[in-house]
């Protein structure tokens, strides 16, 4: 089927991921802002894996059973989930989730090839635009985020709209702080947008898109200009 064919590509990005964002995406290729229900991810995840395209382990965590693709689903070997980073790489793949479901494309970004650069943790893409996205469960030490910012300050000026920070409280917090308390971040500060969407846990509940995160055609829609609002007002 061709969703099938979709979501092993989608696959080929995120490599790891959990049964709730896999509802996410679901929801995404039926052209939905919301997900599909659970029974409905999980009854899609036994048919795959009886099928050898995909594998999958439940560790008890929040969000369902870790599931990853198979060589036969995307040509690469089984990654190790018992790794510390896996915790990430699924948020990554929650946040790519939401991402699809508001219409962007997703793709990882560009590994960095020198000490001044910084790959971020995924790119969202609209028709025209660049957004460049960072998952921060734990927060960095404030001379980490100087460094970054300088990164993304010369991204910013050349490639991208914005940078965003998905967040737990506590890095969140960190994030904000390291904006406002160096040259690089305050120059940026502006285009750094910063959401506390995870839980301690790393889990980005609901079914229900944040209000900030606009769909793409919410984003790409031009502006009524403030004349032509008032009057539609008046005339409702």
């Amino acid at each position: 089927m061709d969703r099938d064919e979709q979501m092993m590509n989608w696959f080929g990005i995120v490599r790891v991921t959990n049964v709730q964002s896999i509802r996410w995406v679901l929801g995404a290729l039926n052209g939905w802002d919301r997900p599909v229900s659970t029974r409905q991810a999980q009854a899609w995840c036994a048919r795959m894996q009886t099928a050898g395209y995909i594998d999958r382990v439940n560790l008890g965590g929040a969000g369902g059973s870790i599931v990853w693709a198979t060589f036969t689903g995307v040509g690469k070997a089984k990654p190790d989930v018992y790794r510390q980073t896996t915790r990430h790489e699924i948020a990554v793949s929650t946040t790519c989730a939401r991402y699809a479901a508001a219409g962007y494309a997703w793709q990882r970004d560009e590994r960095a090839q020198h000490a001044w650069e910084h790959q971020a943790d995924g790119v969202a893409l609209g028709p025209d635009w660049t957004e460049l996205i960072e998952v921060e469960l734990t927060a960095k030490r404030p001379v980490r985020y100087h460094g970054i910012f300088r990164a993304f300050r010369n991204r910013l000026d050349n490639e991208a709209a914005q940078v965003t920070y998905l967040c737990t409280p506590d890095a969140g917090r960190a994030v904000r702080a390291a904006l406002g308390a160096s040259r690089e971040g305050i120059v940026i500060a502006s285009r750094v947008q910063v959401h506390d969407v995870f839980d301690r846990g790393g889990l980005w509940g609901g079914d229900v898109l944040p209000d900030w995160l606009l769909s793409v055609e919410q984003r790409a829609a031009p502006e009524q200009e403030p004349l032509s609002a008032a009057r539609a007002q008046l005339e409702w």
